[in-house]
């Protein structure tokens, strides 16, 4: 406990105890477990992580009120600061800071994948600011009210919100967006096909498939048949696919 009152003091967190506890004890825990694992880190990363903790002790001091993602967002800077073993901390710690640690058996049975894209968009989260933050925390609690009320429903649920999540947290999320959409409709296997008719038939697919995405769960639903379709289609007739593409197209525009 000395070790842990000393690290706390040597940061300067005193000042700022109460409105940290005030947030609930995890906080508080979180923020006591990274100041001891500094100790042990090496001049360096104490070094940069007594920036982080100044910047934030001022924040708090001058923004009480919106203390809870100015705290969210020091402890996602710290957390990968100490390291690979933060690192795994640091997504448990944004999974249960967005709530989602009640729906994690939902979504993880859709697959690996859709549970990987939610722990990523999680993380990114906790450095994208406190607007990004406060946005993504409302659609994250949709989610989870969705998932419990529709849980047979999850899988265009998880999709759509896996949609808006990604075009929140920004460009570099923008590849991934495109990237997902087209893996979650199926068109990984017929890439090749479609490119070989010309750059802009893919380039359509891939604007089409990113839209769907926060299009609503039926239309979603309708244009996976579409695609599916096509799909087959492509496996079965790849010499004709240029009318096939273009058909595609046509209904999912429409």
């Amino acid at each position: 406990k000395d070790l842990v009152d000393f690290a706390l003091n040597a940061l300067g967190l005193g000042q700022v105890v109460d409105t940290i506890t005030a947030l609930g004890a995890d906080y508080w825990n979180q923020i006591k477990q990274i100041a001891t694992q500094l100790l042990f880190a090496g001049q360096q990363i104490w070094a940069q992580a007594k920036l982080v903790f100044a910047q934030l002790v001022s924040d708090l001091q001058n923004h009480a009120t919106d203390a809870l993602p100015l705290v969210i967002q020091a402890i996602g800077q710290l957390t990968s600061l100490v390291g690979s073993s933060g690192k795994r901390d640091l997504v448990d710690f944004a999974l249960n800071a967005l709530g989602l640690g009640q729906v994690v058996d939902t979504i993880t049975a859709l697959g690996a994948d859709y549970w990987n894209q939610i722990k990523q968009i999680a993380t990114q989260l906790l450095f994208a600011g406190q607007q990004i933050w406060a946005q993504a925390k409302l659609v994250f609690a949709q989610l989870v009210s969705d998932l419990q009320n529709h849980a047979t429903d999850a899988l265009p649920l998880v999709i759509q919100a896996i949609g808006q999540l990604t075009s929140l947290v920004g460009s570099s999320g923008k590849r991934d967006l495109v990237d997902f959409a087209l893996n979650a409709l199926g068109l990984g296997q017929v890439v090749d096909t479609i490119t070989a008719l010309g750059a802009d038939y893919w380039n359509q697919i891939k604007q089409i498939a990113t839209q769907l995405l926060f299009a609503g769960q039926q239309i979603w639903a309708q244009a996976k048949l579409v695609f599916a379709q096509l799909v087959s289609d492509l496996q079965n007739h790849a010499t004709d696919a240029l009318p096939l593409v273009i058909q595609a197209i046509g209904q999912l525009t429409s």
